[in-house]
């Protein structure tokens, strides 16, 4: 008898760890799923929501292809896709191993005022991610790489989308004092943090080979409170979106005249920068920030990056410093009793740190470089305009 009971209790032991087992995994299922569906419907929020507003925008496009990426990838790593076929699992992770570009890109289109794309880079899109889809079906199908295999087929990918990943959060970081669009300042921030995040987690993930439950469950939910944050910060800056996200402005200080302007504290403030850029020349100072500009007018520095952004177009101040500087260096260029100058002097004398800023930034003006420019001064293909006859 006493063999019976301890035999009975035996069983419902058993029964009762079976039945909590199956629980436990029945609740994993369940949150698994829910939290996967909140983060699917932030994502689908951030890239619906920028096509319907702002669909004619090349950054619009660029943040839904990136939400559809991070769908996929969210895809990807749900048990039931294991049961998808090959086809369809390689389609998902192609997309979701393009995020990194993806980030990439946008982070050039909407901080660095970039809109076009190297043929360097989209090479390295097909090159990093066709390795990544032939590794992942030959392990699919052999079970296991050979070392030199797995580094070029699985590391090396996952090299590159992290460079991505990390240059996408430097472009974002970088010249964040000389921003002159307030609300991309703001953005920059809430940026990095969230879809630095969101990237990180898809670039971790792919060192696991099969991503336990209670880790993809964490993933999702990073995802989904990344994204919800992101979008109420884009929610809260929704009235500034168009000058956030619109294309590249370009300045027009030599333009501008106090008749463009009605109020008096406006065309008394547009005088004394002019004096301070023209006639002190403040922009031949090597460094100089917006914060150096506005002590020395006597302003606050808020103040006077809203009246550049706004009142003279410029979306960084950089580019105001620029104008300024590679006018003046065009007309030391062509002024005949200047030949024998050599250009890196003229770069130095004008403000720029380096001869290959002065470069890039004249280039990026007139098309060619400024040794090109000048040996062509004498075959007369540049025309001269009127406004490199007045004295910067």
């Amino acid at each position: 008898m006493a063999v019976v009971v301890i035999a009975n209790s035996i069983q419902v032991d058993y029964l009762r760890r079976i039945i909590n087992n199956k629980s436990q995994a029945l609740m994993q299922i369940v949150l698994h799923y829910s939290v996967s569906a909140l983060a699917v419907s932030q994502l689908l929020f951030m890239g619906l929501s920028s096509l319907v507003h702002y669909r004619h925008q090349t950054l619009a496009r660029l943040m839904a292809l990136y939400s559809v990426g991070l769908i996929f990838y969210i895809i990807l790593v749900m048990p039931v896709t294991e049961f998808a076929p090959t086809a369809a699992q390689q389609t998902f992770r192609a997309f979701a191993s393009s995020t990194p570009f993806l980030l990439w890109l946008i982070s050039r289109n909407l901080f660095m005022d970039q809109h076009g794309t190297p043929a360097w880079a989209w090479a390295t899109l097909a090159v990093y991610v066709s390795l990544r889809v032939i590794g992942s079906i030959l392990i699919s199908t052999t079970g296991e790489l050979p070392f030199l295999s797995q580094l070029l087929l699985m590391q090396l990918p996952l090299a590159v989308m992290l460079g991505f990943t990390v240059h996408a959060i430097y472009l974002a970081l970088k010249h964040f004092n000389s921003d002159l669009v307030e609300s991309r300042r703001r953005l920059r921030g809430p940026f990095v943090v969230s879809m630095g995040l969101i990237v990180g987690v898809i670039v971790a993930s792919g060192f696991f080979y099969s991503v336990p439950g209670a880790v993809r469950i964490g993933f999702f939910t990073v995802i989904f409170a990344c994204a919800l944050f992101f979008n109420i910060v884009i929610f809260r800056l929704h009235h500034d979106s168009p000058q956030l996200i619109r294309n590249k402005a370009v300045g027009v200080a030599h333009n501008i005249n106090l008749t463009d302007f009605e109020s008096r504290s406006d065309k008394a403030l547009l005088e004394r920068l002019k004096s301070a850029m023209e006639k002190d020349q403040l922009y031949t100072k090597l460094g100089l920030t917006i914060k150096d500009l506005a002590m020395a007018l006597g302003i606050q520095e808020y103040l006077l990056r809203r009246f550049i952004n706004k009142k003279m177009h410029y979306r960084n101040f950089n580019q105001f410093l620029n104008e300024y500087r590679i006018n003046k260096a065009t007309a030391r260029l062509m002024d005949p009793s200047e030949f024998d100058t050599q250009i890196s002097n003229i770069a130095f004398e004008v403000g720029y740190a380096s001869l290959s800023s002065f470069n890039k930034a004249f280039k990026e003006k007139h098309g060619v470089t400024p040794s090109a420019f000048r040996n062509q001064l004498g075959s007369q293909e540049f025309d001269q305009e009127p406004w490199l006859t007045q004295q910067m």
